[in-house]
């Protein structure tokens, strides 16, 4: 049975010439470009959101509260001057920080930990311009004291109402 085996292979890797694999390589070249060709011609043709969406960057938003009447958020913002009011379905939260690293993430929620502030968080899809102005706040706030983290979060959250207008 081995014998077998070993003929069979070599009648699949040499031609009649002798000449090493050179018809199984032909064969895996055209298969490769037709693969090409296919996909090439799939993406072009067919809806590609499901991807985009999947592979869209995130933010995480860290809210105070969420209410389903704006008047309920607009009262409890005023404990909060900085934060911000972000509809997502009829949802309204009081957003008062945002990160997309998690480190840094870590570091603003302690930071609010040290305040008793009791909060929630979510992500959320955003587009990479806003994940980018916020990168360079989050290299300060990873490289500083958390006495500025007030003045880096707000700026943080400039951006971020500035992105949902």
């Amino acid at each position: 049975m081995g014998n077998t085996s070993t003929i069979f292979a070599l009648e699949v890797c040499y031609d009649i010439n002798g000449d090493n694999m050179k018809q199984n390589k032909k064969v895996f070249l055209v298969a490769l470009l037709i693969g090409f060709g296919v996909i090439y011609f799939y993406n072009s043709k067919f809806d590609t959101t499901i991807v985009t969406k999947a592979l869209a960057p995130e933010a995480t938003i860290i809210y105070v509260g969420a209410y389903n009447d704006l008047d309920k958020a607009n009262l409890k913002k005023e404990e909060y001057p900085e934060a911000i009011i972000y509809n997502n379905e009829n949802v309204y939260k009081v957003v008062i920080g945002l990160y997309s690293k998690k480190e840094v993430g870590d570091l603003i929620k302690g930071y609010f930990l040290d305040q008793n502030i009791n909060f929630q968080e979510t992500k959320i899809k955003v587009n990479n311009t806003l994940i980018k102005n916020i990168e360079n706040y989050e290299l300060l706030i990873k490289n500083s004291t958390t006495d500025y983290y007030t003045g880096l979060i707000n700026s943080i959250l400039n951006y971020f109402k500035a992105y949902l207008s």
